[in-house]
């Protein structure tokens, strides 16, 4: 890209469908990101938005929906910058970007205003900011690269990765990003003089004490896994392996192949209660499958409420069903539990939260294979690395989002997770497989409710390895620990 100013510009339009007479008008925030070959700022003068609209040196200046950037200005330790656009309020307006219908960014030329390249993003659903393209140094040119990477918890999530240095009053109600000064920008912007010393605390919970157990019957195993020996670390409720020390092997190891990784730390702290109801819908989904799958379809259906009759089910069963959704409300995923002896019927509060519904829609089974791996790896003390929702880059730019990924004793897994469809998937991945230099026994497709012998046919037909629910574990143990369990 020979030119030495360019224009960045963004647009939007609002998907017909979601037009109401109290619709909320959208407001898009733009921002950018000036980042290092390390995919992190240096400092929080490399973020540039509305409330700081340029750099110090003017390379890159923000005015209403354009970007203009002088690239022969840029400073040499910046390898890349980042165009993001972000709903602003989206919680309390509950909004999301899959109710918008296009998301464009256009590169010009911006001496003679001639087009240089445009990216529309279209897939994105319940995302409250996105990436949506990367201009990056090649050699001694700059490129255009489409992105289109979503984050559901907007701005501040992706900042975080970014590196920058945050303060927000509400994580979980405010979108807004306060800036602070530190020791690479000692003299700061007008607009940060008066913004005070912060900190990001971990955050804390007014919920039940974990773990996440359900009654041990003959016909329904425990959700909660048996610990090691080493009582002070709980696996269930730990933020040690959304350390980047803790995914640096992986991180590494792809980068051996030419690949680049962008890690979601957050997708790996267990201080949460999704790891544990993932666990326990996963170790008793024939029986909570019920359960499952009504709130799934009430839920993307915009119901607020899941009626479930169990008056078909055995007395046993019934018992441990209402445990489980008992276990619901009680770490919030439902807002309320009822129980009706006279019909035998549950009824539910649905939460619009987007994590919940994104839970019951899908991610549930990832966090499920995510944990099951953990855990045998924790049990045997096995050295290991993982990742989930981690998005890779490849060489030719094509991206990909991998569910999970492990580094077991240096060998990797691959486990792509399946909760639906998946018949349309084989052949990406078994591309994907092949790109990535990993074997078959090591690249996972877990796919729900598929029959056990089923997925022993579909190994067979194709060029990657097929598991369910059942087998997951013990295909796991027989391939990485089998010489341990003999000792």
């Amino acid at each position: 890209m020979g030119r030495s100013v360019i224009d960045c510009r963004y647009d939007f339009s609002v998907e017909r469908n979601f037009i109401r007479h109290d619709a909320t008008e959208f407001e898009i925030d733009a921002s950018a990101f000036l980042l290092t070959q390390e995919n992190q700022v240096r400092s929080n003068a490399d973020f540039i938005c509305y409330k700081q609209p340029k750099t110090i040196n003017n390379s890159v200046i923000l005015k209403e929906h354009l970007f203009k950037v002088c690239i022969n200005h840029v400073a040499e330790d910046v390898s890349k910058i980042s165009f993001v656009l972000t709903l602003r309020d989206a919680n309390q307006k509950q909004q999301f970007f899959g109710m918008l219908e296009n998301l464009t960014i256009e590169l010009f030329n911006f001496t003679s205003k001639q087009k240089l390249a445009s990216y529309t993003e279209k897939d994105i659903t319940l995302e409250t900011s996105v990436i949506l393209a990367q201009l990056y140094r090649y050699n001694t040119e700059w490129k255009f690269k489409a992105v289109g990477q979503g984050y559901i918890d907007g701005l501040y999530v992706l900042a975080k990765n970014y590196g920058l240095i945050l303060r927000t009053d509400n994580i979980e109600k405010k979108q807004a990003i306060n800036l602070k000064s530190d020791e690479h920008n000692k003299k700061p912007l007008n607009a940060l003089k008066n913004t005070s010393d912060a900190v990001i605390e971990h955050k804390t919970k007014s919920l039940p004490s974990k773990k996440i157990k359900l009654q041990k019957k003959e016909d329904i195993k425990s959700a909660v896994s048996n610990k090691s020996q080493n009582t002070d670390f709980d696996i269930h409720n730990t933020n040690i392996m959304s350390k980047q020390e803790s995914y640096k092997p992986i991180v590494q190891w792809l980068k051996l192949k030419n690949f680049e990784a962008e890690v979601n730390e957050e997708a790996m702290d267990t201080s949460g209660f999704f790891d544990e109801i993932a666990v326990a819908l996963g170790d008793n989904y024939a029986l909570l499958q019920v359960i499952h799958n009504t709130i799934k379809r009430r839920q993307l259906k915009g119901y607020d409420k899941a009626y479930i009759d169990l008056s078909s089910y055995k007395s046993q069963d019934i018992e441990l069903i209402k445990k489980f959704c008992k276990e619901l409300y009680n770490c919030a995923f439902v807002a309320k539990y009822f129980y009706n002896n006279n019909d035998k019927k549950v009824i539910l509060h649905l939460q619009s939260a987007t994590k919940i519904i994104n839970f019951f829609n899908g991610e549930w089974l990832e966090w499920y294979a995510f944990m099951k791996i953990d855990t045998l790896c924790y049990e045997n003390q096995i050295t290991f690395s993982c990742t989930r929702n981690m998005i890779i880059y490849l060489p030719d730019e094509h991206k990909y989002e991998i569910d999970v990924f492990f580094l077991i004793n240096d060998t990797p897994l691959f486990v792509e997770c399946k909760s639906g469809e998946y018949r349309e998937f084989i052949d990406k991945y078994s591309r994907l497989r092949r790109k990535m230099f990993i074997k078959k026994p090591y690249f996972l497709f877990l796919t729900l409710g598929v029959e056990t012998e089923s997925v022993k046919g579909l190994t067979a037909m194709f060029d990657i390895t097929f598991v369910n629910e059942k087998t997951l574990v013990n295909y796991i143990k027989q391939t990485f620990f089998a010489d341990k369990a003999e000792q």
